[in-house]
């Protein structure tokens, strides 16, 4: 649980570390039309409302990966030599593994991890091998928090503040489906200046994978937004529109469960067209904007 105090100290953090930014836009031509009937407009975070990163994270060739986590390391005056960098990412990765691989056997197709509890391990772990000295439990989210805003690099995509106050103004709900970990709501929150609230997404109708223990392409992820919706708003899935990066975790599990899908293709860092992945080949988004505020003009 992060208390108030933390939560000043991680924005802090990301406002420090945080760099203005503009996506590249890559070849690819908006395909626009009318969604008649839409009443709930669901967004992905990273890649699509926020910038972010240069390169997938949890590669064993990960440079970037390397060069951030040596960057926090130093910042919390921890061992940052080449064999504590390379065991930290080790643990990172085969404790992640671990994690995913327990979930499954409960039987949860695509399982989240708790990314802090991830990290105390891999603290506990180095300090019993003495690859880093004493360091508090407590500054672990602090530490995560340095080391992923200098991976990922977000910062908040062009247009997104007014094309949310214009569909509200539409009386348009708003909503999220996002992977995830802590971190991500704050660093909205920091880059933007403003609550999640104020931003136009409520608690209960933002899905997080580190709070629903789930991530995408899971379906059933999509599913909880979608029973919130009927349920709380009486809003059926062919009236909800999805604002998603990525045709396999955004584009095919809207579709699945009868969500109208806007591939959003406004940088090409985070654009992923899963071309060679089976689930997609045949799949094709309602629409594809290269802009935020191209959703207004689809939406009637």
């Amino acid at each position: 649980m992060i208390s108030e105090k933390q939560l000043v100290t991680l924005r802090k953090i990301i406002e420090e570390l945080a760099e203005e930014k503009a996506p590249i836009l890559p070849e690819i031509e908006p395909a626009l039309k009318k969604l008649e009937g839409i009443k709930a407009v669901y967004f992905d975070v990273y890649g699509t409302i926020m910038i972010s990163g240069a390169e997938p994270m949890m590669r064993k060739d990960g440079v970037r990966e390397v060069q951030c986590m040596t960057e926090a390391f130093d910042s919390y005056n921890l061992d940052s030599k080449k064999e504590t960098i390379d065991r930290s990412i080790e643990l990172l990765h085969q404790f992640v593994n671990e994690s995913h691989q327990a979930k499954k056997e409960q039987g949860i197709d695509f399982p989240e991890v708790d990314i802090i509890e991830i990290w105390e391990k891999i603290v506990e772990q180095l300090q019993k091998e003495e690859l880093i000295g004493t360091f508090k439990k407590e500054e672990v989210p602090e530490l995560l928090t340095d080391f992923v805003i200098r991976y990922d690099a977000p910062w908040l995509m062009p247009n997104l503040e007014s094309t949310i106050k214009n569909l509200q103004v539409k009386g348009i709900e708003l909503g999220i489906i996002s992977n995830s970990q802590f971190y991500t709501p704050i660093t909205l929150e920091a880059l933007s200046g403003k609550s999640m609230q104020e931003l136009g997404f409520y608690e209960e109708s933002s899905f997080w994978s580190f709070s629903e223990d789930i991530a995408k392409p899971s379906v059933e992820f999509y599913k909880r937004a979608e029973i919130y919706l009927a349920k709380e708003k009486g809003i059926s899935p062919n009236e909800v529109l999805f604002v998603g990066n990525d045709m396999l975790n955004d584009v095919f599990p809207a579709n699945t469960i009868g969500f109208k899908a806007a591939l959003f293709a406004g940088d090409t860092r985070s654009l992923r067209l899963r071309e060679d992945e089976p689930k997609c080949v045949n799949l094709t988004p309602d629409i594809t904007i290269t802009d935020l505020s191209q959703i207004l003009l689809c939406i009637s």
